[in-house]
């Protein structure tokens, strides 16, 4: 392990010149995020006692089954939110430029995404949604409110940012990601109109292509199916990977394979990514990440950490690492690796780090190794 970990502090030397050099698309969600615990009970001395996990919470709720009550929050913080502005702000913390299409705000920016690093510049189509965040240290409750984003398709976007700074965006970009489908009614229309209207050139330059569906739980089988469907199609103008929680792999491999996904994550993941026409799929949890690719299957367990600062965001880090790792030249199971490093970093300080903090953080890790 010192010797990867020697690997990946040997490539973010020069990191920083690499990354300025290189141009990120990413859409197309927008929330603004409030994050919250939750009171179980208060005391005259200490003040109020939060639920510590999510089970001790629903233990509650489900005794207070026939009756009405009430729950007091305490906001830890407000601040910019969705999948993509998440992960769009730390591959910009580390110093790629990255174009932003999203719900940011109508007819202007919403201040919160004012936040955002330097290094993005925000298109804006609609009005953001907003999410209730209730933090454990298990976990995460989201309730989101979605406000003007069910509403918004392809056209909705296209007559709003233009077609043509659309192409322009896109053409540019080293690297685009497409995440939070589930969460946007739309999504699938938005995909077809990209495939359509912005990317109809095969001979078009390479490019790399990343994907995270986010919890797709209320999205029925055959939208699901829709989606892959999709996401292979990208993968005539570039490398396709695809990023899952263990969730979300679940209910993949239910709408593709068998209604019982096995309780061995290598084991699902093994059956999607022969299933899935992509070029590489990762499956990653609070205890391991596994990434699949023609060359073989990759793992890297992940630091627990104990008493999170935050735990909304950790997995768009995740994902911003692994992209920033591929966009710096290192390979499937490095960039896997430094994707836990950059998720570490986040949720033990509650911010995205830059190549500095990220370099010490490795240094530290390969002086503890014996």
């Amino acid at each position: 392990m010192k010797e990867k970990l020697k690997q990946i502090k040997d490539k973010l030397q020069n990191a920083p010149a690499l990354l300025a050099s290189k141009k990120v698309a990413a859409g197309f969600d927008g929330f603004v995020d409030s994050i919250v615990r939750v009171v179980n009970f208060k005391t005259e001395v200490n003040g109020p006692v939060f639920f510590s996990t999510i089970k001790e919470f629903g233990n509650y709720i489900a005794g207070k089954s026939g009756s009405g009550f009430s729950l007091e929050s305490e906001e830890l913080v407000q601040k910019l939110g969705g999948n993509m502005p998440i992960m769009a702000n730390a591959m910009a913390q580390m110093g790629a430029s990255v174009n932003c299409i999203g719900a940011f705000g109508m007819p202007s920016t919403v201040p919160v995404f004012s936040q955002m690093h330097p290094n993005c510049s925000l298109y804006t189509y609609t009005n953001p949604g907003f999410t209730t965040a209730m933090e454990f240290t298990d976990g995460k409750i989201m309730l989101a409110q979605m406000t003007d984003l069910n509403h918004s398709d392809w056209n909705t976007i296209k007559s709003t940012i233009g077609l043509e700074k659309l192409r322009e965006i896109f053409s540019d970009a080293d690297l685009v990601c497409l995440v939070n489908w589930s969460e946007l009614d739309h999504s699938n229309n938005i995909w077809e109109g990209l495939l359509a209207d912005v990317f109809t050139d095969n001979n078009a330059a390479q490019k790399q292509f990343f994907f995270d569906l986010s919890d797709c739980s209320k999205r029925k089988p055959e939208a699901i199916t829709s989606a892959i469907k999709l996401i292979e199609q990208f993968g005539k103008y570039g490398k396709v990977t695809l990023s899952l929680n263990r969730n979300e792999a679940n209910i993949l491999y239910q709408a593709f394979i068998d209604h019982s996904p096995p309780t061995d994550l290598q084991a699902a993941g093994n059956k999607l990514f022969t299933e899935l026409n992509i070029d590489t799929l990762i499956v990653h949890s609070s205890k391991l990440s596994v990434s699949w690719n023609a060359k073989g299957t990759y793992m890297s367990e992940p630091v627990f950490i104990a008493n999170p600062k935050f735990s909304t965001g950790a997995g768009d880090n995740f994902n911003a690492g692994y992209c920033m790792a591929t966009l710096i030249g290192l390979d499937t199971e490095l960039s896997l690796i430094m994707a836990n490093y950059v998720a570490n970093c986040y949720i033990t300080a509650g911010n995205s780090p830059d190549v500095m903090v990220l370099d010490t953080y490795i240094s530290e890790l390969i002086n503890n190794i014996a």
